[in-house]
């Protein structure tokens, strides 16, 4: 039978860019999912177009999948017993939902061939692996927990490749189909395999993990998200137009020279990589065909401005390296006042703002106190519009 990789989530990231790695690589794709519809368009077509838009144009047909549904506990422990890899793309508040199933197949794994597996971890979440092992722990025997647990990586993935919301046209069209970004890069912890990972065209596993988590953290989703907010506030639609705007787009550079010092300083990244990686980045959002808005970008801004997540992590991290977030300012300011009828997070944000004021505000959703510096730097940039 043709090796396997078992895929939780059929949706943009699990559809859109880790079915395409896998398939590259010779493996039968065999989704897991919950969505009644796409498990059955799956078993019917058996295939499925990835759009690769902008550089690199081309349209990916991936072929042989099958899915199979998620509450079919018996048939997913079947299919992860044998797999020579395990894949989660299921968004953080769903991953305790797949450990049953996760522990029902290597329980089974366990008892027949004994062998190791990898569960590559796609979340955008900082401790997915150890949440995901703890809750699968808790559904395992507790005579064979140990034993199953020594053989299983729970690797955590840097996740880049942009995958836009599909618009309902685009559904109707084809439910199947999407739009992605040529980039397939996929980073992983090294430190977490167990064994050896099976040969996968753009897996890279890396050493000093937390580094690379970091840096696409305060890097990509950072400068992302300050895009988004400026560019709204710009009355853009699309992010490639407000990258294009002089001003958000000098703005957007300088906020990752800022996070870039930081970084460089933190984790010893090479300067000359980290520009090619930036310049590399700027050019992707660049890409006017993933038509990606800056609504999308910008949405959940109380997610976005938590203490430890791209925008007030990225401040913190600069001034823990000495350099002051001057730019970063602006983009905070710019997600207080974001504002989205259709986005309840940020109908929340302003009715906080109203209720109880600025700085309440950045103390209760921010972690930012009164009166330290920075909290007088993104008060000043309230102060100054967007300063641009």
């Amino acid at each position: 039978m043709k090796p396997t990789a078992v895929q939780f989530g059929a949706g943009n990231i699990g559809r859109g860019f880790l079915a395409q790695l896998f398939y590259e690589s010779g493996l039968e794709v065999v989704f897991v999912d919950v969505a009644d519809a796409v498990v059955d368009a799956l078993n019917e077509r058996r295939a499925y177009p990835i759009h690769i838009v902008g550089p690199g144009a081309e349209t990916v047909s991936i072929e042989g999948v099958r899915a199979v549904h998620g509450r079919d506990r018996v048939r997913v422990a079947g299919e992860i017993a044998r797999a020579q890899i395990v894949c989660t793309a299921v968004g953080a508040n769903a991953l305790p939902q797949v450990a049953p199933a996760l522990a029902a197949g290597l329980l089974a794994r366990h008892k027949s061939s004994g062998q190791p597996v990898n569960i590559l971890l796609c979340e955008n979440l900082h401790d997915a692996a150890a949440l995901l092992r703890g809750a699968v722990a808790e559904h395992l025997p507790a005579k064979d927990r140990e034993a199953v647990l020594e053989k299983t990586g729970f690797v955590q993935a840097v996740v880049s490749r942009m995958v836009p919301v599909q618009t309902e046209a685009e559904r109707a069209a084809d439910k199947l189909a999407i739009r992605v970004e040529a980039y397939k890069r996929l980073p992983v912890d090294a430190d977490a395999v167990v064994g050896t990972l099976p040969e996968i065209r753009g897996i890279e596993p890396v050493t000093h993990f937390t580094a690379h988590v970091e840096r696409k953290l305060y890097t990509h989703n950072c400068a992302h998200a300050a895009l988004g907010y400026l560019g709204h506030a710009a009355g853009y639609v699309y992010g490639y137009e407000a990258l294009r705007d002089p001003k958000i787009g000098r703005r957007v550079h300088a906020i990752m020279e800022e996070t870039g010092q930081a970084l460089i300083r933190k984790h010893g990244f090479a300067p000359e990589e980290h520009a090619a990686h930036v310049a590399d980045l700027l050019h992707r959002f660049d890409n006017a065909e993933l038509k990606d808005t800056c609504r999308r970008l910008a949405r959940d801004p109380l997610r976005k401005l938590a203490p430890d997540d791209r925008l007030i992590g990225a401040a913190r991290l600069c001034e823990a390296q000495q350099v002051p977030p001057r730019e970063l300012a602006y983009a905070i300011a710019a997600a207080l006042r974001y504002e989205d009828s259709e986005d309840p997070s940020a109908c929340a944000l302003q009715a906080l703002r109203r209720e109880q004021g600025l700085a309440a505000t950045l103390q209760r959703v921010c972690g930012v106190a009164p009166g330290e510096p920075l909290a007088t730097r993104i008060e000043a940039a309230m102060e100054n519009g967007h300063g641009l």
